[in-house]
């Protein structure tokens, strides 16, 4: 839905810009705000899931315990490389939820550029832009007719005058109404009122109502362009984009978004690409 923001950004002020953002209708905010809620619901229910189900100690260190013929032990950090020792076995006991999922979140932050969304974005956004910028363009100005009819339809006389209302606004008597209602066709009876009006510039020529030939065909001219504009408009909106490219972008954002949830999670073990480096959780 188009919606007319142009006095909210009709003066250079400092918040002019913040009003822009704030708008409510027909805003990028109302088409996602759904969306956007639950992806953060679900993002932060992850979180605090890997944050939490584990201990602190747990996550930052893992036991490797050393059993020696004699029966001694040794407590290290799991970051420690560990020579092997003749005569002795190593028993490593790594929470393996926590060691999993940092596996997932690397595995899908790594395979996240595989979903081009860029380019399809890119395409698709282009694709609707001239779309818009098409019908916009042919939408018709039925003014130029009037000014053509009242330029080139001549004459003072009661005559001459319904020719000009007649060509120009289309009134129709009950008779007309009733002829018009008469036609049986399956779409749009749009063009009905055109062919009208087309013979009444033919009918105006014969009576005198307009000089000459050439000024017959300007006039014609401005009809057969406007209802061109009209059946631009129609054929537009009988053959939309093809769904397969709707389809194809609504399933590549949402399964990007989706991915998203795990390759956005950031990570705290030391040796992790994406460590973070604020302390989210004090736990």
């Amino acid at each position: 839905m188009t919606i007319n923001y142009n006095l909210a950004v009709s003066t250079s002020k400092p918040w002019t810009l913040f009003k822009l953002l704030l708008k409510w209708r027909g805003s990028i905010w109302k088409s996602v705000i759904l969306e956007l809620v639950v992806w953060l619901m679900f993002y932060g229910i992850l979180s605090i899931i890997y944050r939490t189900a584990l201990s602190y100690e747990q996550q930052r260190q893992a036991f490797i315990t050393f059993k020696q013929v004699q029966g001694t032990y040794c407590e290290l950090k799991w970051q420690v490389v560990i020579k092997e020792i003749p005569g002795q076995f190593i028993e490593l006991r790594i929470s393996s939820f926590f060691r999993t999922f940092e596996r997932v979140v690397q595995y899908c932050d790594a395979r996240l550029s595989y979903i081009p969304l860029n380019f399809m974005l890119g395409f698709f956004v282009t694709a609707v832009v001239n779309r818009w910028t098409a019908l916009y363009q042919i939408i018709g100005f039925i003014d130029n007719i009037g000014l053509m009819t009242a330029e080139y339809v001549r004459g003072r006389s009661e005559l001459a005058r319904m020719y000009r209302r007649n060509i120009f606004s289309g009134f129709m008597m009950p008779h007309e109404k009733d002829r018009f209602d008469e036609i049986q066709y399956r779409y749009s009876k749009y063009w009905v009122p055109f062919q009208w009006a087309l013979a009444l510039t033919y009918d105006a020529r014969q009576k005198g109502l307009i000089e000459s030939d050439y000024y017959q065909v300007v006039v014609q001219e401005e009809i057969k362009k406007f209802r061109t504009g009209l059946a631009w408009i129609c054929n537009y909106d009988w053959v939309p984009i093809p769904i397969m490219y709707p389809q194809l972008v609504c399933l590549a954002v949402h399964t990007y978004f989706i991915v998203c949830l795990l390759a956005r999670q950031y990570i705290v073990s030391d040796n992790a690409d994406k460590k973070t480096e604020v302390k989210l959780f004090n736990y």
